[in-house]
């Protein structure tokens, strides 16, 4: 009886600090590392038009309206990820604002994204 009140303990234990670690992050790993995966999709329906499919802005459109090289170390220094979400949602320069668009979680998924894009 004493043995399963402490597999029970343990496992409750174990079952917390597991919790307390996601929340802790704000979201499990697998989430994490999935989001430039899931963020492609997102970037490729919504940003790819003026910044092009390989973030470089050399489009019809990214010429048009002088769409930023997301690939550009220069311009990505000192970019943070809540600016860029900020920027993206609220719109920025001719950039229109994807708040009514997009949620705040594919935003984020699509600037990890960039930030995969070759450098």
């Amino acid at each position: 009886m004493n043995r399963i009140k402490a597999l029970l303990l343990w496992t409750s234990v174990l079952s917390f600090s597991s919790l307390a670690a996601v929340a802790a992050s704000g979201e499990p790993e697998s989430k994490k590392s999935k989001q430039p995966a899931n963020g492609r999709a997102v970037y490729t329906n919504n940003c790819a038009r003026c910044h092009g499919g390989d973030g470089t802005g050399q489009t019809t459109m990214g010429q048009m309206t002088e769409a930023p090289n997301l690939t550009d170390p220069a311009w990505l220094r000192g970019k943070s990820t809540s600016r860029m979400v900020s920027s993206v949602a609220n719109g920025r320069g001719q950039m229109p604002a994807f708040k009514k668009k997009l949620s705040r979680a594919e935003i984020t998924a699509a600037i990890a994204y960039i930030r995969t894009l070759k450098h």
